[in-house]
């Protein structure tokens, strides 16, 4: 409980020093732990966003012209917001919408590293409230600051459609759930320099070999049947030869430690940081796998045996990475077909 309370206080500290490009840039990736909310997200922050950072897109916006969507309003400060802060992003989306450049959204969040102030968060409560404060402020604040080309005056039409917009749309979203969230990303650990979660537990094989196992079993099939000149051509046919039963067990298991580093990879990380560790692998075993040897059996566990020693170069896995993952990752190289361990393999 001390670790994650520790590497909290970090996460903050870090965000409070973010650049407002960066916090974009944060809240994007967070989008990915909310991904299936949504039909599609993304980053809208800079010039000409009109009032959009980040957007979650609920319908399919080119094939809808009232779709649903929500924003998410980026705000960078060293304090927590206030309503001075979002008079005129609020007259943004008010503007803009009524201009049909896009539908109202259906939910409005405003993001702030120090969340928002006692003000502000009173009038997101009291959304009558928060709409008759925005008239009153909207000559200092919207007038002159939805755009850099015209001023916007509240005329009677604009403020006939503002009068029907419901304003409980709009609300806040605590930094604390964003981090909690955003640590279950593929972009946390990289970005915070935080530790790794902790990795699954790897499942007890299944009693039959799965569709995924097919190519490397059938392969190792094959060297066995190399080894003992004949007669193995199926799983069934190792119940009379515990050597080959127990090796074929051993790898399975292996196949699925690295299975599941795969998935813990894909889950906690960016792309392709597991599969560095395949190409170390194979790098490192490949002139082993070219050797010629008396027979496929021998060579598998040849190529298994540098495997496990080899000196990896520092990945983002290496503290979890385990002699069983080295050895299925073999299998996953086999059962990609990057390496064989018969002359004659079908």
């Amino acid at each position: 409980m001390g670790l994650v309370k520790v590497t909290m206080i970090t996460v903050q500290n870090q965000i409070s020093v973010m650049s407002p490009d960066d916090w974009e840039h944060f809240i994007e990736e967070w989008m990915t732990y909310r991904s299936q909310e949504y039909f599609d997200y993304e980053r809208l922050g800079g010039a000409g966003d009109q009032g959009r950072d980040v957007v979650g897109y609920v319908d399919d916006p080119v094939r809808l012209n009232n779709y649903l969507w929500d924003n998410f309003q980026c705000k960078h400060y060293a304090q927590p917001l206030t309503p001075s802060q979002i008079w005129v992003e609020i007259g943004k989306i008010c503007y803009f919408s009524f201009k049909n450049d896009y539908p109202f959204p259906r939910k409005y969040y405003f993001i702030a590293p120090k969340g928002v102030g006692t003000k502000l968060s009173t009038y997101l409560k009291k959304p009558d409230e928060l709409k008759l404060a925005l008239y009153q402020h909207w000559d200092k604040y919207c007038k002159n600051g939805i755009t850099e080309t015209k001023a916007i005056v509240l005329d009677i039409s604009l403020k006939a459609y503002i009068d029907k917009l419901d304003f409980s749309i709009f609300d806040k979203i605590a930094t604390i759930k964003i981090i909690l969230e955003h640590s279950k990303t593929q972009f946390h650990v990289t970005r915070f320099g935080t530790q790794l979660p902790k990795r699954p537990e790897t499942p007890k094989i299944s009693a039959k070999v799965g569709d995924n196992e097919l190519t490397y079993v059938k392969k190792l099939l094959q060297a066995y049947d190399d080894h003992n000149n004949g007669e193995i051509d199926t799983v069934k046919d190792l119940i009379n030869y515990p050597k080959y039963n127990n090796h074929l067990k051993r790898s399975r298991e292996d196949f699925l430690h690295a299975e599941t580093l795969r998935t813990f990879s894909r889950d906690t990380l960016p792309k392709d940081e597991f599969e560095k560790i395949q190409r170390q692998i194979l790098n490192g075993v490949i002139d082993i796998v070219e050797d010629d040897h008396s027979n496929g059996f021998n060579k598998v566990k040849e190529v298994l045996r540098e495997a496990k020693r080899l000196q990896l170069p520092t990945n983002l896995l290496s503290s979890c990475l385990t002699v069983n993952d080295r050895g299925g990752i073999c299998h996953q190289l086999a059962n990609n077909n990057e390496i064989s361990w018969c002359e004659d393999e079908i």
